[in-house]
């Protein structure tokens, strides 16, 4: 049986990527031939999983056009396969896995809705009203409950299969180690207490300027606190000059995504995810991993996974001063945190990549039995 994955990029560091290649390994592992077609694609790491990999000429001007020819050319290309497994990126394929709600995220941001010119909602738009999927996997609830209301996708349709952390890379049982050897990079004690926030990117979307607020707020009570800010952004110096307008730019760490990620999490007493819309959320799940107490919106799909004392600190309201309470109760109470860290881990266990790759391969295996051919009658 042949599968053929389609993604305009399978590059880098992203969440995205890191699924992608989970699910050829697991088809792979299943017995499966697997192609992968892409834009931006790391041979090396998709041929490490088994699979093919295909690189695309790429349309080379106009967002919506550059979307269209990607579609137009990968939907020709995928033809033979057994099973098209899109993601995002394609008209018609049998599974399609939704990484971004568009519309939801511009909404939670501006309060606005999203300009009907937006070459990506134009795109996501077109894919879910017009049921170019037999099965549409998102990625957490709300998700899920935004797809349905907005796009009136049957629910029978839909399967929540939450995204998987790499348990190789992310293990509480590093974290006296990394933790160490990172906090004495940064010039950090022991005792020192460290918020952070992680992302690969879009620091807008994630909420950074209310989480630099309210660790303003917190940073005027409580001597000693620092901030540990990890992404890749184009336009930083907005975030500088915020942090130097609030007189905190000495106790907040700006860095680089790194392939070591994990060193980041480690160093941190507390995780704060900000992001008034997330789909997922997957540094949500790495930090629990990593045994980091968690921080974060409601309406952010990782928080789904937290349960017991841990709800206390999923919040409906994500304000400068919502946040800065969060935080302050955190910082101020050590047994709190210790026992948020000791349940962190449980909460991630079982969202491993290895647990996410098999269910989606087992939803390619019953699509494929559904297709075959039915057997004659002796």
């Amino acid at each position: 049986m042949r599968l053929a994955i389609a993604a305009r990029r399978v590059k880098g560091l992203s969440g995205a990527v890191r699924l992608i290649l989970a699910e050829a390994a697991a088809a792979t592992a299943a017995g499966w031939e697997v192609d992968i077609f892409a834009e931006k694609i790391d041979g090396a790491a998709v041929r490490a999983v088994g699979a093919v990999p295909h690189p695309m000429i790429r349309w080379p001007w106009g967002s919506w056009l550059k979307r269209r020819f990607f579609a137009e050319l990968a939907s020709r290309m995928v033809r033979s396969a057994n099973i098209v497994h899109g993601h995002g990126d394609i008209f018609d394929q049998d599974i399609l896995s939704l990484h971004n709600c568009v519309h939801a995220a511009h909404e939670a941001l501006t309060g606005l809705p999203l300009p009907e010119s937006d070459a990506g909602g134009r795109f996501h738009a077109l894919q879910l009203s017009g049921r170019h999927f037999q099965i549409l996997i998102a990625n957490s609830q709300i998700m899920k409950d935004d797809v349905i209301r907005r796009f009136q996708v049957p629910k029978e349709m839909i399967e929540v299969v939450y995204p998987g952390f790499d348990q190789r890379r992310f293990s509480f049982t590093d974290r006296a180690r990394l933790g160490a050897n990172l906090r004495a990079e940064l010039g950090l004690s022991s005792e020192a207490l460290l918020f952070g926030l992680v992302s690969s990117g879009d620091f807008e979307k994630r909420g950074l300027p209310s989480f630099l607020r309210a660790f303003a707020l917190i940073s005027r009570k409580i001597p000693g606190v620092h901030a540990l800010i990890v992404g890749k952004e184009s336009r930083p110096g907005r975030y500088l000059h915020l942090a130097s307008q609030l007189d905190i730019a000495d106790r907040v760490f700006f860095r680089q995504p790194q392939v070591d990620v994990e060193r980041f999490y480690h160093a941190l007493n507390v995780y704060v995810h900000a992001a008034p819309w997330e789909e997922f959320g997957m540094t949500i799940l790495e930090a629990l991993a990593c045994g980091v107490p968690v921080i974060a919106g409601a309406r952010a799909g990782a928080a789904e996974l937290l349960a017991g004392e841990a709800r206390v600190f999923v919040l409906d309201e994500l304000s400068p001063d919502a946040l800065a309470a969060a935080m302050e109760q955190l910082a101020c109470q050590p047994d709190l945190r210790a026992r948020l860290a000791a349940l962190a881990p449980t909460f991630a266990s079982t969202h491993t990549l290895e647990t996410y790759g098999h269910a989606v391969v087992a939803l390619h295996e019953r699509l494929a039995i559904k297709s075959l051919p039915p057997t004659s009658p002796h």
